[in-house]
């Protein structure tokens, strides 16, 4: 698979994906699609709380990592895209990678 995400090899790049899941009567979740080009679009009250937060969080782990701040000016304080029950200095990327993973049904 990451020949496939990656064939050139490239060092420093990264990519969005939009994953789209439907939880049925059971509570099994279905894979229904991923997306390439996912849509970005504040159409709810909780994707405006989610999508800044998320937009942030991959920034932190892919471009801050190449692009440390060298000095943090104390009179300048970082914007905080709080989301109910996380932590404000918890990405939530790194949150969803410690779950242990959904078993999603193959059929």
């Amino acid at each position: 698979m990451r020949k496939k995400l990656n064939p050139k090899n490239r060092e420093h790049c990264f990519e969005l994906f939009g994953y789209d899941f439907i939880i049925d009567e059971e509570y099994k979740v279905w894979l229904i699609e991923v997306n390439t080009n996912p849509c970005l679009e504040e159409s709810s009250t909780i994707l405006r709380m989610l999508l800044a937060r998320m937009i942030d969080d991959m920034l932190k782990l892919t471009v801050d990592k190449l692009f440390p701040r060298k000095r943090r000016d104390p009179n300048v304080k970082e914007r905080i895209y709080k989301v109910n029950g996380y932590d404000d200095y918890i990405n939530m990327w790194e949150l969803l990678c410690q779950l242990v993973p959904l078993k999603l049904n193959k059929n």
